[in-house]
């Protein structure tokens, strides 16, 4: 019988793929609830603000945020460092090479970034990252194409908003 436990390992498994050492990064997430993880391995991650997603969604309420991104993302993995008020979307390791939107980053091969543990969601409040959309399974990742209309959409009520306040 398949497990949600299992899913979690698979998916700690996966994310490890992209630790230079993996027993280090281990070591990060029981120490720091984050690891140092590099793109370009088993992912790409593009990084938006949060302005950008809180328009997008709507919403600033983290719990209607995670609602919004699990569905236009159809369940792809998404994390927030509440610290730097970003978001990060893990995208397929080739997304950076025709990634071209902006107001965005895509986290190129060898950018390092770090990644909460898989278990660590929005329920944490104590943490600086947590996962809004957790990966299902490992190589599970966002539609790049998605993302991009995410932020669009976001970019967009941002700019009709600032046009109305100026009006």
């Amino acid at each position: 019988m398949h497990t949600r436990v299992d899913d979690e390992l698979g998916v700690t498994e996966w994310l490890l793929q992209a630790a230079d050492d993996p027993a280090r990064a281990r070591a990060e997430w029981q120490a720091m609830d984050v690891a140092l993880l590099r793109c370009g391995v088993s992912f790409s991650a593009i990084r938006v603000s949060a302005d950008v997603v809180y328009a997008a969604a709507c919403s600033e309420d983290r719990f209607q945020v995670d609602e919004y991104l699990a569905t236009v993302l159809h369940g792809g993995p998404v994390f927030v460092d509440r610290r730097s008020g970003r978001y990060y979307f893990l995208v397929p390791s080739s997304a950076c090479a025709s990634w071209r939107v902006a107001d965005t980053t895509c986290l190129v091969a060898n950018s390092f970034l770090g990644v909460p543990h898989p278990a660590i969601d929005s329920s944490w409040h104590l943490v600086r990252s947590s996962w809004c959309v957790p990966p299902e399974r490992p190589a599970a990742v966002c539609q790049a194409d998605a993302v991009a209309q995410l932020v669009n959409v976001g970019r967009f009520r941002l700019a009709a908003a600032k046009e109305t306040d100026s009006d």
